[in-house]
């Protein structure tokens, strides 16, 4: 019986993610995650419902007119994913949307409060890449770059290795156009010359091969590991930060082109893309 009921939880979050992903009612997705609620089962089940509660708030959140309704559902989104933590203390999941929740939250205030939130954040992706060793998490290190990029004492070349990896460690079958539009934004603010990323990476590869305790302080060195990017059959060297941020939108819209399963997430961040890539041109 108890087989039974798992398979049939399974199913449901097929479907519900496949609302989530083509329907994008939240309210409605919301909803029915918290019917689901009342019977999974204690522990991961439970855990798997709230991270998915957590991800509709935040959307909710993201979709309302006001700070203060922004705030509420971004406070629920909060709640679900401590209420997730609570029955599976190890839910990646769980923390990722947690740290998505504080982090839309703290937008809604003033640059003082939101120095507040960083600690907040900063616990729930060091859990997620280092003490449960997720580096394959490409969500995580994007939300790691942001909040590095962002910061006004944090290191921006860092904040570019972690985007380049929350790039290069996309899920297979998952687009994620936003992903590379954003580290192809930081590239070409950046604008680094082909010989400054060369000394830079060259000094980064010796770095990136020491023993480190912490997977994050390990891939603020990442470029020093890359010979070959997937955008490009030129070595990551021999290309300027304003090349490889074109390479990287071509690439983008080469996998967008050939996408027979487009959402309408995708249909958005496509445009973002193809509006950075006409400023890019001017």
């Amino acid at each position: 019986m108890k087989l039974l009921f798992a398979v049939a939880i399974l199913i449901s979050f097929i479907s519900v993610d496949r609302d989530f992903r083509y329907k994008c009612d939240y309210k409605a997705n919301h909803d029915t995650l918290v019917v689901m609620l009342e019977t999974a089962f204690p522990g991961r089940e439970k855990a798997e419902v709230c991270w998915r509660l957590a991800r509709a708030s935040l959307m909710m959140g993201e979709q309302a007119q006001t700070k203060e309704e922004k705030r509420e559902h971004f406070n629920r989104g909060i709640e679900w994913a401590e209420k997730g933590l609570e029955e599976d203390s190890s839910s990646k999941e769980c923390y990722m949307w947690h740290c998505a929740n504080v982090g839309r939250k703290c937008q809604t205030y003033s640059i003082m409060d939101q120095a507040a939130a960083v600690p907040v954040m900063t616990k729930d992706l060091t859990a997620i890449l280092d003490r449960f060793g997720n580096t394959e998490y490409s969500e995580a290190w994007q939300a790691l770059s942001e909040l590095y990029y962002h910061h006004p004492f944090k290191s921006k070349e860092s904040a570019i290795n972690y985007a380049r990896k929350a790039a290069v460690c996309i899920p297979a079958g998952e687009l994620r156009i936003s992903t590379y539009t954003y580290l192809a934004q930081i590239l070409y603010e950046r604008g680094w010359s082909a010989r400054k990323r060369m000394a830079a990476a060259a000094e980064n590869g010796v770095e990136f091969k020491k023993q480190h305790d912490s997977n994050i302080q390990k891939y603020s060195y990442f470029d020093g590991a890359q010979t070959y990017m997937p955008w490009s059959i030129k070595p990551f060297v021999q290309m300027s930060d304003k090349e490889e941020a074109a390479l990287i939108v071509s690439y983008a819209k080469g996998l967008y082109n050939s996408s027979k399963d487009l959402t309408p997430v995708d249909k958005k961040d496509y445009k973002a893309l193809e509006e950075f890539s006409g400023k890019m041109k001017q």
